[in-house]
């Protein structure tokens, strides 16, 4: 009985071993020295927006900061936390397919893929990213909610939506989980969520509270350069890429519950859909933010198709990681981001159409079930 924790075990150690050791080859790109800014900004005036250039929701300097104090003004410091939550993300990969699945295999066969992951490791090792922060807080979110512990659900994903602003695409959606039984249930799931979030955006806001309204609302809402996305460019498009498929996440969530035929599997699958909508219709769209929607997608990918679902899987996390890791290499060479551009949304489409098809032959699965002969 003693062996079943183990292989995950020690998966995270080496997932973790992995990304520490690339981690400290040295600071690259420029997103990691505005995380810095910030964490220093936090620690001489109580807040990252009063003296830097953070554009982001407060937690993560928060986050950054506590390990600074830990490890240091230094690499370890300043990648301990990305590093640390891209790690966890493979054990909660591996907690969603066991808890769907039943099986072992598949299970750590998921976490594997998240472990070795290139895109992952390139991500949150290399450059210091932050996108599995708010990511393993919305898939910690969603495990809670499907355990029946609603308020645990609302409060981890307060904590993402105020690391990144995405994970607020679940908030509607979650809430209308048959957990939250009654109405009331559904406004209290609204309700705590965003009064911690408003809380702790307030509270490390506060000081310089028109800075950072200023700093976050220019990134989101101006922001000119495009990165891999083909979506055109309207000040408000990068609102609407998160509202419009959260509004569809959400209505396929109601129709489900007033149907009497919400399934944990059919939700993930949706949630997948959603997120890759997401990315797509972002004006701005850099190889991180598949970070939000490979963990969600591979889960449902390898429940709903089993061992069919682990080499798809596999194949998407690759694709997406050699589309990503090339653009990283030559995002000042315009012809070649064409291309990869077009690539990337090929692959989108080709996963949310496998999602797709997943969730309808499930339904007529279930509508012509099989007779025993």
């Amino acid at each position: 009985m003693m062996r079943k924790p183990v292989i995950p075990a020690l998966m995270l150690l080496i997932a973790f071993a992995i990304r520490l050791v690339i981690a400290l080859q040295g600071i690259h790109g420029t997103d990691i020295l505005a995380h810095i800014e910030g964490s220093k900004s936090l620690l001489l005036t109580g807040s990252p927006y009063c003296a830097s250039s953070y554009a982001y929701p407060p937690l993560y300097a928060v986050l950054q900061l506590s390990s600074i104090l830990a490890f240091g003004w230094n690499l370890l410091g300043y990648k301990f936390m990305p590093i640390l939550f891209d790690s966890l993300t493979s054990l909660a990969m591996y907690t969603a397919v066991r808890r769907f699945t039943e099986s072992e295999r598949l299970a750590v066969a998921s976490q594997i893929m998240w472990a070795l992951n290139p895109l992952a490791i390139v991500a949150s090792a290399w450059y210091g990213l932050f996108d599995s922060i708010p990511t393993l807080f919305t898939l910690a979110s969603l495990l809670a909610l499907l355990s029946s512990r609603p308020l645990a659900s609302a409060s981890l994903l307060a904590l993402g939506v105020t690391s990144k602003i995405f994970p607020a695409a679940y908030l509607l959606p979650q809430a209308l989980h048959p957990s939250n039984e009654r109405l009331k249930d559904v406004a209290k799931y609204v309700t705590v969520a965003t009064a911690i979030s408003l809380a702790v955006w307030l509270a490390l806001s506060a000081k310089c509270l028109e800075r950072a309204l200023e700093l976050q609302l220019q990134t989101h809402l101006q922001r000119l350069d495009k990165g891999l996305s083909l979506a055109p460019y309207t000040p408000y498009s990068s609102i609407m890429a998160l509202a419009a498929p959260t509004l569809a996440l959400a209505v396929a969530t109601a129709r489900m519950r007033a149907m009497n035929r919400f399934r944990d599997e059919d939700y993930l699958g949706w949630a997948a859909m959603c997120t890759t909508l997401i990315i797509a219709l972002n004006p701005f769209a850099y190889p991180h933010y598949l970070i939000w929607l490979l963990p969600l997608a591979t889960i449902y990918v390898v429940c709903r198709f089993r061992r069919g679902g682990v080499a798809a899987a596999a194949l998407y996390a690759l694709t997406f990681s050699a589309i990503g890791i090339a653009y990283w290499k030559y995002y000042k060479v315009s012809a070649v981001v064409s291309l990869l551009s077009v690539a990337l949304y090929a692959t989108l489409a080709l996963l949310i159409t496998q999602m797709a098809i997943g969730i309808v032959k499930k339904n007529q699965e279930e509508k012509s079930p099989r007779r025993r002969s």
